[in-house]
């Protein structure tokens, strides 16, 4: 007869039974594994996902001393600040302070700084100012570079409106819609952007920050088409280029080829 051992009134386990626990605590363990490893990697494969894509307020927001206008409208948001001030003195209030989300100004000198902006509703004779679009609300005056040049590569035709853009984002340090909006413009037949281009080139007037390296052939092909169009502009820029380029004693000879003058520099381009 089997005696029953223990407290716990259990049988002694064979021998048999003995390895089929082990093998089946070794395959538990080698899942457990296997799913805690899959949850690291799905947990990086998010926060790579969520750190590499930007948000779409950070996409719509402006340089940090800059402020999108509405006129005639008031914020609806959390107020941090009110003072009496003029509206410029109310707007530097403001860019001095990172935590500004926006400020609000009355006819009355009133001035009001936003640590949050929700929105905007119609007032005439009040300014509004705030650091990113205001949502589901008309557009500011001075709307993202970005969404102006998507506009303008639909309706701009010949590239006057866009060659415009391209200067203005140059001037405010937006290098990529700069360098967009101002090739697209030549693509169109400007030939105020061409003719900037060829500048960037040309080695008496090589824009570092714009283009690799200087190439008097760039410069010289992009003058010498635009003198044939009937730009006298480029044509005084081509004469001037392949003088310096005859010049031995210039500074800048080495950077002109012999294919700048025996293809741009010879004859006359008049009929």
């Amino acid at each position: 007869m089997t005696t029953i051992d223990g407290a716990a009134g259990s049988a002694p386990a064979k021998p048999s039974e003995d390895r089929a626990n082990m093998r089946n605590n070794l395959l538990r363990g080698r899942l457990a594994s296997r799913v805690l490893a899959f949850g690291v990697l799905a947990g990086a494969i998010a926060a790579a996902m969520f750190l590499g894509s930007p948000s779409p307020a950070a996409a719509q927001s402006a340089p940090a001393d800059e402020l999108f206008n509405y006129p005639d409208t008031v914020l609806n948001g959390i107020i941090s600040a009110q003072v009496s001030t003029p509206l410029e003195e109310c707007r530097k209030l403001c860019q001095q302070r990172s935590g500004c989300a926006g400020v609000g100004h009355s006819p009355k000198n009133e001035c009001r700084l936003y640590a949050n902006v929700n929105g905007g509703q119609r007032d005439v004779g009040s300014t509004a100012q705030t650091r990113s679009l205001i949502p589901n609300y008309s557009d500011p005056t001075n709307p993202p570079l970005a969404a102006r040049l998507e506009k303008l590569k639909a309706t701009d035709s010949d590239g006057h409106e866009l060659f415009a853009l391209s200067k203005e984002a140059f001037t405010r340090n937006n290098r990529d819609v700069g360098m967009q909006a101002i090739y697209l413009a030549m693509q169109r037949g400007n030939q105020d952007a061409k003719l900037d281009i060829a500048r960037w080139y040309d080695p008496r007037t090589f824009a570092q920050d714009r283009v690799d390296a200087a190439d008097a052939n760039k410069a010289g092909r992009s003058y010498f088409e635009l003198a044939l169009e009937g730009n006298s502009q480029a044509q005084t820029l081509l004469t001037s280029l392949c003088q310096d380029a005859s010049d031995g004693s210039s500074s800048r000879a080495n950077a002109y080829g012999g294919f700048l003058r025996t293809t741009y520099c010879e004859g006359s381009i008049n009929p």
